[in-house]
This record gives structure tokens, sequence and C-alpha cells, in this order.
């Protein structure tokens, strides 16, 4: 990715980002009456606001170098770990689940409710 593509990733890094946030927002508002967030899910959503301003940071260098390059979509193979492959494809697995899960529970669908009745 290079030239003006790496000013499409810049907008969706800012529209993800907007998006958290107001994530964060609905989430208080909604969980207030069941009593606030957990301490722990508060705690962990620090570490992931850390963890991804750690990996902006790293990205930022690259944004400005593909920023100069001509403008086309490229490959650049990067030698990962098979450990660390099946552990990234498991987690989108997690994730999608979980997804699928909420989009289930948006439409109030049977036994969506929280917390599941059994």
């Amino acid at each position: 990715m290079a030239g003006a593509w790496s000013i499409a990733l810049v907008g969706l890094l800012l529209i993800e980002i907007v998006l958290t946030l107001w994530d964060f927002i609905v989430e208080d508002w909604v969980r207030k009456p069941l009593g606030g967030l957990y301490p722990g899910e508060r705690t962990m959503h620090a570490v992931m606001g850390i963890l991804y301003g750690a990996m902006l940071a790293c990205l930022v260098p690259n944004l400005r170098h593909w920023w100069r390059m001509p403008t086309e979509l490229a490959t650049s193979p990067v030698e990962v770990l098979p450990a660390l492959r099946w552990a990234i494809l498991l987690m989108g697995i997690g994730v999608l689940i979980s997804g699928l899960r909420d989009l289930y529970a948006a439409f109030e669908m049977p036994r969506s409710a929280w917390p599941w009745k059994p």
C-alpha cells in the first residue's frame, strides 16, 4: 500500500478510533443501570488502548514513507512464525463468532438475552 492508499488507510484508522471511543461512551450508558463496567473490563480497555497507541506510533513512520511512494498496491512478504499465524487466525475466528453473536442479539432473536438462559 503506497501513495494515496496510505491516506485511505489513515482515514480508516481515524474512523475506527472514533467508533471505538463512541462505543466506550455507549457501553458506559448501557451498563450504568447494571452497576457499570467490571474493573477487569475497564482495565482491559485501558491495556488495549495503550497497545493500539503503540501500534499507531510504530505505523506513523511507515505511513510517511508510503505517502512519498507512487500510488499502487504492492505486496511486501514478511516472514511470520506459523504459531503466530495460527494464533491470529484463532483470534480472528473468535472475533467473528462474537460479532455474529452480537448481531443475533441485536435482532433480539430467541435466547439472545443477557445473561443467557440455560
